[in-house]
């Protein structure tokens, strides 16, 4: 079977730095291709455009095609895919139905959600909603990050509108009959593993630990408190690293930033995604505050995500789908953001050899038997059927 993976964000391999939606794209790839699939990918010439330096182009990795978004439906029907996997709602706009194509919306993440939770004013709210009905109507499956999005999954799915974009606009049958679970499958985060990169035990270091605080920044990881959590750290004899980079679409808080304590060492970034790996496995522990919303209580949260599966245990909010994998793992500890006293606590416990290398063996198993691509699309795999 012959799979297209409609990435929404440029991809780990083009030698610059990625984010969420790119390492997501490139782990169902992963996934799939550990199932039998053959499988390619685009990335949007968009996008491109923005991360890259015309001055030096780049190569794509191989099964990997540059696209122009106007120009996807054609990319589809020439190259005669099977399945068409495309993730959020992005892309939606530039996708028509092809006879004798299937296609699956990968819902990533509640993305109007995600904008309000960042505060933003400046988005037509029902060009959104439209645009995430029509990728509905247009799927014959939907594919979910984690079990407490299913809900907010089915009420979209659910919508009379969807299903009338899809019988008068799009000219395709009724997709929901009988029980709507029928047409949705979670599918965790599967996050691929850099070239030369191996999930292994970490070892504790000597003396002080090194804690780290990664990921782009977002206005509801901007949080008041934030300081305390790292003078909690400092406090505890513990080095702080912090790699917050802004992103290029522009998601950085608009308030004034605030002083690093003393003990705070402050990297450059982004990295590229190899070197990214490599900087969180230096890592002891990685730190994940943020502010609780209704967003992050269904978040896969993908700084905390991308940690575990490269074996590093995290200190984590109380209220997410990252936090019920930390407590059922035991893969590190889940913190209210405002609570110095439980921040000084795990961070104490962190310096306790035994403990920590607990929680590493957590990280690890997390790693394996959730966020392996192999392991995250184990399920979708077997819905998709036999590769042919």
């Amino acid at each position: 079977m012959s799979i297209l993976v409609i990435a929404n964000d440029v991809i780990p391999g083009f030698g610059v730095p990625v984010a969420a939606p790119g390492i997501r794209a490139a782990g169902l790839v992963a996934g799939l291709r550990a199932h039998g699939f053959e499988v390619e990918a685009t990335v949007p010439e968009t996008i491109i455009e923005i991360v890259t330096d015309p001055a030096h182009p780049v190569i794509a990795p191989p099964a990997v095609t540059v696209v122009n978004p106007t120009d996807l439906h054609e990319f589809i029907v020439t190259n005669s895919f099977e399945t068409v996997v495309f993730t959020n709602a992005n892309m939606a706009p530039h996708l028509h139905p092809v006879p004798g194509t299937r296609f699956v919306f990968d819902m990533f993440a509640p993305k109007i959600l995600e904008l309000l939770s960042s505060g933003r004013t400046d988005r037509d709210w029902a060009r959104e909603a439209r645009r995430k009905e029509r990728a509905l109507a247009l799927a014959d499956h939907v594919w979910v990050n984690g079990h407490r999005k299913l809900g907010y999954a089915l009420g979209w799915l659910l919508r009379p509108s969807v299903d009338r974009i899809r019988t008068e606009e799009l000219g395709l049958p009724r997709l929901v009959t009988g029980d709507p679970m029928q047409y949705v499958t979670t599918v965790e985060m599967p996050v691929p593993l850099p070239a030369g990169t191996e999930v292994r035990d970490q070892r504790p270091a000597a003396g002080a630990l090194r804690v780290g605080v990664a990921g782009y920044v977002q206005r509801w990881s901007a949080l008041d408190d934030v300081p305390a959590a790292y003078h909690a750290a400092t406090a505890a004899g513990h080095e702080l690293h912090v790699l917050q980079p802004e992103h290029w679409g522009g998601s950085a808080p608009d308030a004034e930033p605030v002083a690093d304590p003393a003990g705070v060492h402050r990297h450059d970034g982004p990295l590229g995604y190899s070197d990214f790996a490599a900087w969180i496995q230096s890592m002891d522990v990685m730190v994940d505050v943020f502010a609780q919303s209704a967003e992050r209580h269904m978040a896969m949260i993908t700084r905390s995500a991308v940690a575990l599966r490269f074996g590093v245990p995290v200190i984590h909010g109380v209220d997410s789908e990252i936090s019920d994998l930390i407590r059922a793992f035991d893969a590190g500890w889940v913190v209210e953001a405002d609570d110095v006293d439980a921040w000084s606590r795990a961070y104490a416990e962190c310096a306790d050899a035994e403990v920590l290398a607990r929680k590493q063996r957590g990280a690890i198993r997390v790693s394996a038997e959730r966020f392996a691509p192999d392991s995250a699309l184990a399920e979708a795999a077997k819905k998709l059927g036999l590769p042919t």
